[in-house]
């Protein structure tokens, strides 16, 4: 039984062996394949098939299920008719953060843990904002691995803005110029700034790495605590810093109350998933969730992240996608979308 694994790589990485691997052991063979490769004339896909631990390559018809992510709708039209041939792992995406947020507001469950969030069409948005809560957080509605994020505090002399390690001082005059070039035009969104940080005063946020399991449920393949040392803002470790594991981390900088956070992060992994799938009426199959926690040990989410990457517990990640992979072709829980 052939399976797609697509990714806008050219080349299968090496998570992907892991994966073809633990494949086989339901009698699933794993073909590793870029958008560009799907053929919609005749209906078949060329990529790349593990055989004998090496890369070969292949040509077949459209497989039952594809895996893929929200990077791979970059290619609209080969989706548009593989959402007609297949089954696809997941949608482009479940909407911007903004919409994210206003939707988990709105329902209520979870409205306590999303940080008061403003759309920043005007200067006197921002100015609301930053009077209300002193220091905030701008990103872009549509931000990628941490980029971009200011964060933004009243100063006596004006505004400190910080990006990454580089500080600098805007009086009045300058942060309007700011705001009307940077960050008006490029839609971006402004939040209260949650003191996420550890006792030596560097960054961090926890991951919920989520895939559905064998049974088709979801479960956490793995907690982690990115650190972004060296930089002021963002804890984001495409740009630096370290992980750890969440437990020993909460033990370390919560030691009054770690247990009653990690509480709080059990029923956000066990019940937002359901939740996001419900609000916006789309499946997917895989997860990331992005927390912070303030210095009383409030947590706050970030972001939900619906490309989540393999970097971390690759053997985990195989295992269970492999198990959720046999879980729908056995029980034919496949549809066209």
């Amino acid at each position: 039984m052939y399976l797609c694994y697509m990714r806008n790589y050219k080349k299968p990485f090496e998570f992907v062996r892991l994966l073809a691997k633990a494949s086989k052991y339901y009698g699933i063979d794993i073909i590793y394949c870029h958008p560009s490769q799907v053929d919609t004339k005749d209906g078949k896909i060329s990529g790349k098939i593990l055989l004998n631990n090496r890369w070969e390559s292949i040509t077949v018809p459209i497989p039952q299920y594809i895996d893929l992510n929200a990077y791979c709708y970059k290619y609209k039209d080969t989706m548009d008719y593989l959402k007609k041939k297949s089954t696809l792992s997941s949608p482009r995406r479940f909407g911007s953060k903004e919409s994210v947020y206003k939707k988990l507001i709105d329902d209520g469950q979870f409205a306590k843990i999303v940080p008061p969030t403003l759309l920043i069409n005007s200067e006197n948005d921002f100015c609301l904002l930053v009077e209300d809560y002193n220091k905030v957080i701008l990103k872009p509605k549509k931000g990628h691995k941490g980029q971009g994020i200011y964060m933004i505090n009243i100063v006596e002399d004006g505004y400190h803005v910080t990006q990454d390690c580089e500080e600098k001082i805007f009086n009045q005059a300058e942060m309007e110029t700011f705001l009307q070039k940077q960050i008006i035009p490029n839609n971006y969104l402004g939040q209260k700034y949650v003191e996420s940080t550890t006792s030596n005063g560097d960054p961090f946020d926890c991951r919920i790495r989520l895939e559905k399991n064998g049974e088709g449920n979801w479960e956490v393949v793995i907690n982690l605590v990115r650190i972004g040392s060296g930089n002021k803002v963002v804890s984001n470790v495409a740009q630096g810093g370290s992980v750890n594991k969440l437990i020993p981390f909460l033990k370390y900088n919560y030691p009054e109350n770690w247990n009653e956070i990690k509480e709080q992060i059990d029923y956000i992994a066990e019940n937002l998933p359901e939740k996001i799938e419900q609000l916006f009426k789309k499946k997917t199959s895989f997860l990331g969730i992005d927390l912070g926690i303030d210095k009383k040990g409030n947590v706050y989410l970030f972001e939900v992240n619906s490309a989540p990457g393999v970097e971390f517990g690759e053997g985990e990640l195989a295992n269970i996608k492999s198990d959720y992979y046999n879980y729908i072709l056995k029980n034919k829980k496949l549809s066209k979308n």
